[in-house]
């Protein structure tokens, strides 16, 4: 799964072609968490364009935007078939999320301690979906069952993208969701044990991400 990620990233190497003006004016985070408001990429005529969108996808069928459903993250499995995503899913509306990593959780004793999930030299886009509500957008993180490194902590985990994926992707969206199916970029990330500090959703800054010293 995914409940927080820290997206202050700049689009580099073979990602600049793929996400276009990213981040544009949007706020960037180092602890987003759900309901916010922070930058997705969705398709352009020739690249990727940045839109503002609030994590957490409201369904066009809701009352108002304050979506009280958890709906940050959608199962790929069964995205297709939930109400909240189901036409999001049959319209194509694909998305990504420009990460510089994910925070998981792990109860260790009485505490429950927090990882900073990442590529060592690169940054992590992940697959999402995204709704539009009147004039207003709202995205969900596409997950998988976890796989290698990630699997230690969780059994959950984004769908995250290669440059190449990613441009297919919003491309070709939900047409072909084996898009979906390649693994290879998991193999790549590591973690490290980080503040309980981001345990507060109100917490921010570079410090969130530093590793831990050993004891």
């Amino acid at each position: 799964m995914c409940g927080r990620f820290h997206n202050h990233v700049k689009a580099m190497h073979e990602w600049v072609d793929v996400l276009g003006d990213w981040p544009g004016e949007t706020a960037l985070s180092y602890n987003v968490s759900p309901t916010q408001i922070v930058p997705i990429v969705v398709e352009g005529t020739e690249e990727g364009v940045t839109v503002a969108a609030r994590w957490g996808l409201v369904p066009a069928w809701a009352k108002d935007f304050a979506n009280k459903y958890p709906t940050h993250n959608a199962r790929l499995e069964t995205a297709s078939e939930k109400p909240s995503y189901r036409s999001a899913w049959k319209h194509s509306r694909s998305c990504l999320v420009p990460t510089g990593g994910f925070y998981e959780w792990r109860k260790e004793g009485s505490l429950k301690q927090p990882y900073f999930i990442h590529k060592a030299d690169d940054m992590l886009v992940f697959a999402g979906l995204w709704e539009a509500w009147n004039d207003r957008v709202s995205f969900t993180i596409l997950t998988t069952e976890a796989v290698g490194l990630v699997a230690r902590l969780h059994h959950r985990m984004p769908v995250m993208l290669t440059p190449r994926k990613a441009v297919e992707w919003l491309e070709k969206g939900t047409a072909e969701p084996d898009i979906l199916q390649d693994q290879g970029v998991y193999q790549d990330v590591v973690f490290h044990t980080v503040s309980t500090r981001v345990n507060n959703a109100r917490s921010d800054g570079a410090e969130l991400v530093e590793a831990m010293p050993a004891d």
